[in-house]
């Protein structure tokens, strides 16, 4: 299912597209893969000979989401790297800022430049990047920043207090597999990604009959404030008149 070069782009063509040494009535596509041959007919992959990603399925270059922190004004410099969680790969951006930012608004303003699938799940603000003794930015430290989780997740449980939170939050349980999940924790934070969000979506239509754009969890990324915004925006939805949340109790 490969093309046969690229549109309007005959340098990169001849770049990229090269006769096969195999049969030069065919064409092979120089990737930016790099692999070795093991045995006859086996190829490993050993990774990528650019900075690009996979990332649910799509391929990433950080360079251009860094690009677009940057240009959101408090921010310096940023880093985006991918990281592992729940044997998923997700993007964690770290940014230089002295200043005091808002996630939810990083995550709206890059929303108007990038697909959904390349805005980072997580963000580390710090002053100063790391650095090794040799002066070089200290990959390994940044990485480390995430992992110890501190910066990211609300871990004070705040239980649904009405019905149409209580939904969202079964919707959110079901699809995280995570629980318990309070009204105020970040879908972002707690392992949620574009795959998973459309997912979200598609449910809350179902099941509450309301449509939610996926720009709107860039604004409120919790159930506390999704909740809100269906109540004030959707007003063909009703919420039963005997309708009781679902008890449930965690272990604490």
């Amino acid at each position: 299912a490969l093309a046969s070069g690229y549109h309007n782009q005959p340098e990169m063509t001849q770049e990229k597209f090269k006769p096969s040494f195999l049969d030069e009535t065919k064409t092979l596509f120089r990737t930016g893969d790099l692999g070795k041959q093991t045995t006859p007919g086996i190829i490993e992959f050993m990774g990528r000979k650019d900075n690009q990603v996979k990332v649910n399925g799509y391929r990433i270059d950080p360079g251009e989401i860094e690009y677009q922190l940057t240009r959101y004004a408090p921010i310096e410099r940023a880093i985006v790297l991918p990281v592992q969680v729940n044997n998923q790969t997700q993007l964690s951006a770290y940014c230089q800022t002295d200043k005091t930012l808002e996630i939810a608004e990083i995550r709206e303003f890059l929303a108007k430049f990038l697909p959904v699938y390349m805005i980072p799940s997580y963000f580390i603000f710090l002053k100063q990047f790391p650095l090794t003794r040799h002066g070089k930015l200290d990959l390994h430290s940044l990485r480390e920043l995430r992992e110890t989780g501190k910066y990211l997740v609300n871990s004070n449980y705040v239980a649904p207090r009405n019905y149409l939170e209580s939904n969202l939050v079964s919707i959110w349980e079901k699809i995280l597999s995570k629980h318990p999940i309070g009204i105020f924790d970040n879908f972002f934070e707690i392992g949620g990604h574009s795959l998973l969000l459309s997912r979200v979506v598609t449910r809350v239509h179902k099941e509450l009959n309301v449509s939610v754009k996926l720009a709107d969890f860039f604004k409120v990324p919790t159930v506390a404030g999704l909740a809100t915004l269906i109540s004030q925006t959707q007003y063909n939805y009703q919420e039963p008149i005997s309708a009781i949340p679902p008890q449930k109790s965690y272990p604490m």
